[in-house]
């Protein structure tokens, strides 16, 4: 905090540094390309402390500590990895701020540190959640909150409230058409977003032909670039070179327009204009050594191209290769086919070693503009049998490519579910929907096809019996797939069916709940729910969990219900100690359980039954303690949405709890904070809070939030009559 200069070192050197600095208080650290270092100081008790810890050798500096103005000692030593230099002296009593270390060498100063008295700090000022569209007075407000949901990638929120809100206020808003354009074009909407930003030109350039700002002529090129209206977006990208900001990659793609129209003189003279904005756009550098090539000027072309790769050995265009994940293959492959540089393309597309359907569907793209239709043909069959594990498409670009590889072979159903995940992906729901079914017409042998199906059916269609045919039917066609399996037993929660049929179906593929534990932990819930306690204690206490995050305090649940429910069942049989013992060994967590009690967990539930058993056992200490231990924790119920929250029915068993040790006021208290809540928020209709940008519910299958809350709210109402 005290240093100007100062960075987080390596995990390694960070380790390092945290083992030679970790008694002291006061530490400043320096990190650049030539020394790192790090210098820690400490005043207590009259005496000073200081080190000098480096990640390289240094001989012979010179260590100074100075108190205030005043020199208080001087050492000439040496400093590396393995020689921390140490020292500990005493001193007159002294403001330990005014204390200063420097570390020089040949006159030059590697590090020093002074601490700063930083006095009481401000506490940080907790955010606001964003108001709804409707709340918001203006359409800046809108503008900028609809930006800043776009910006933090909003997990449960979208921005397109907020652009609607204000485009249906004024219609001609530069600002937001310019935004929810480029929000559609990032969908793959151009056409949509072509219209936003057209509109938003027609006020700009009411009055003036050439506006203030050209991003959005700048957009409208890029939107008109990718519908291949090559000649529409040339003059887009024309006009945005009138305002500073947009020159750079507006000379850019004019570059790449002038190298598609074989005008590659015009296109240097471009691409040199785009340069003199940013030298170390590697887009541009690539783009002028390829047409350097083009005009025969090799020996500039080589030099300059050696030039590129020393500022960046990635430049794979420069290249002429590219190396790594898939990605590098097809975005080297994307920056030739700009220009219309296609056989350049599939050169590096080619050199990829795996058989990828992503790489097949860009050959035949890209064969497809170079006019050869019958390799084109090929590359589509053979990506038609590629494994469609880890293909993701998501760019603009890969938009292009499925849409014409479904329009050069129509029988191809791969292209169709990789361009309806992409559509999923961007929420063009519908669309995305037409083509997973499309693609079960021409091929109904694809599992994740129809799981996929079936998740789009549920969510976006509220067709709940075409999810489960087509959920069935994915894990028919491959009943190892565990995950399609959970999902599958989740959709049936989800349709109200019955415990034993859920059990049956989880006898029948049993061995699977050994490969997630997110499946064992459903299948003992769903035993716990069955009553069959005994058999869920055993099969957690057969199994190591590896706790997931957002999944903290579902096993621990399970097994703290499965030994409550013995216990209580041994107590009623007369079996004190036998429930003593069940109940501390409820209390216990083991390790195989991959977890530690939460901080709001309080079993409240089990301390109440433990005085229940000692007063039995007529242990009156342990009764007492017991209950004390059952009255702990908030008395204020949780919504349904509770995570890290106490679970709301502990409040019963405070309340049972005081009643116990006879306090019938804070018992009744607790009871009718429950009633109460339940009667204030039966009827509220859910909205998803603005910070809830997770949740703990693994659920594929959304779940109707208003039931939900109606549920919770006739329970806590249950609990408080009971």
């Amino acid at each position: 905090d005290n240093q100007p200069d100062f960075t987080w070192l390596s995990p390694f050197e960070e380790k390092s540094f945290k083992q030679y600095f970790m008694p002291y208080k006061k530490v400043g650290m320096v990190k650049n390309a030539t020394i790192h270092a790090a210098v820690g100081i400490e005043v207590e008790n009259g005496c000073l402390s200081a080190k000098v810890y480096a990640t390289q050798t240094y001989d012979n500096v010179c260590i100074d500590i100075y108190d205030g103005d005043k020199k208080i000692h001087e050492e000439i030593t040496d400093i590396s990895p393995v020689k921390v230099f140490e020292i500990s002296f005493p001193v007159k009593k002294t403001d330990e701020n005014n204390i200063k270390i420097a570390v020089t060498c040949d006159g030059k100063e590697l590090v020093s540190y002074k601490a700063v008295n930083q006095g009481i700090p401000e506490l940080a000022k907790p955010a606001n959640a964003a108001k709804r569209p409707e709340e918001i007075m203006t359409n800046e407000e809108l503008f900028l909150t609809g930006q800043h949901i776009e910006q933090y990638r909003h997990a449960t929120w979208l921005p397109d409230p907020y652009y609607l809100e204000g485009l249906k206020r004024d219609a001609g808003d530069i600002r937001i058409n310019n935004a929810y354009g480029m929000l559609l074009f990032r969908r793959g909407e151009f056409t949509g977003a072509e219209k936003y930003f057209r509109k938003a030109l027609e006020r700009l350039t009411a009055l003036n032909p050439n506006p203030y700002d050209g991003e959005t002529y700048y957009n409208l090129g890029l939107v008109l670039f990718y519908q291949e209206r090559f000649d529409e977006a040339y003059d887009a990208f024309y006009k945005a070179t009138w305002s500073n900001a947009q020159q750079e990659m507006a000379f850019y793609y004019l570059a790449v327009i002038a190298t598609r129209r074989n005008e590659i003189v015009l296109a240097i003279d471009f691409v040199e204009k785009a340069l003199i904005k940013n030298s170390h756009n590697i887009k541009a550098r690539g783009l002028k050594g390829q047409l350097l090539k083009m005009l025969g000027r090799e020996t500039e072309a080589k030099s300059y191209i050696e030039e590129n790769l020393k500022i960046d050995p990635f430049d794979f265009v420069s290249g002429g290769e590219a190396f790594g994940d898939i990605e590098n293959y097809l975005q080297c492959a994307r920056d030739y086919a700009e220009p219309g540089m296609y056989e350049k393309a599939i050169n590096i597309l080619d050199s990829y070693e795996e058989d990828k359907p992503l790489i097949r569907y860009y050959k035949a793209f890209y064969y497809d503009k170079l006019g050869n239709n019958e390799k084109a043909q090929e590359e589509l069959i053979n990506a038609e049998k590629c494994d469609a594990s880890y293909t993701f498409p998501n760019k603009p670009e890969d938009l292009q490519v499925l849409e014409r590889a479904i329009a050069l072979n129509p029988s191809g159903a791969k292209a169709y579910y990789y361009l309806g995940c992409l559509y999923y992906d961007k929420i063009g729901y519908d669309k995305a929907i037409k083509l997973w079914e499309k693609s079960a017409s021409l091929d109904d042998k694809f599992p994740t096809l129809f799981r996929n199906l079936s998740i789009a059916y549920f969510n976006k269609k509220g067709d709940t019996e075409g999810a489960r045919v087509c959920l069935e039917r994915a894990f028919m066609q491959d009943k190892k797939d565990a995950r399609v399996f959970l999902e599958l037993d989740q959709l049936y929660q989800r349709l109200g069916l019955c415990e034993e049929f859920r059990l049956e179906k989880f006898k029948e593929n049993i061995g699977l709940i050994e490969e997630r534990d997110d499946l064992y932990t459903e299948y003992v819930t769903l035993l716990n729910t069955s009553g069959k306690y005994y058999e869920a204690y055993k099969m957690i206490k057969s199994h190591n969990f590896r706790t997931w995050e957002g999944a903290e305090g579902k096993i621990t649940a399970q097994f703290k219900l499965a030994l409550l429910a013995l216990a209580t069942k041994a107590f009623v049989k007369g079996e004190a100690e036998n429930a003593k013992n069940m109940v501390l060994e409820a209390l216990s967590y083991p390790e195989n359980l991959g977890e530690g009690r939460l901080e709001g967990t309080k079993d409240n539930n089990l301390y109440y039954l433990l005085a229940q058993i000692a007063e039995k056992l007529s242990d009156k200490k342990l009764m007492e303690e017991s209950l004390l231990k059952a009255v702990a924790g908030v008395s204020e119920p949780a919504g349904m949405m509770y995570y890290y929250d106490q679970p709301a029915d502990m409040i019963l068993f405070q309340g049972l709890a005081f009643e116990k040790l006879g306090n019938k006021t804070e018992a009744n208290k607790r009871f009718y904070k429950l009633l109460d809540y339940g009667e204030r928020h039966i009827k509220d209709k859910f909205v998803m809070d603005y910070f809830a940008v997770s949740m703990p519910d693994m659920s594929v299958f959304e779940t109707d939030m208003n039931k939900k809350n109606e549920a919770h709210c006739y329970y806590l109402m249950g609990l408080g009559n009971f």
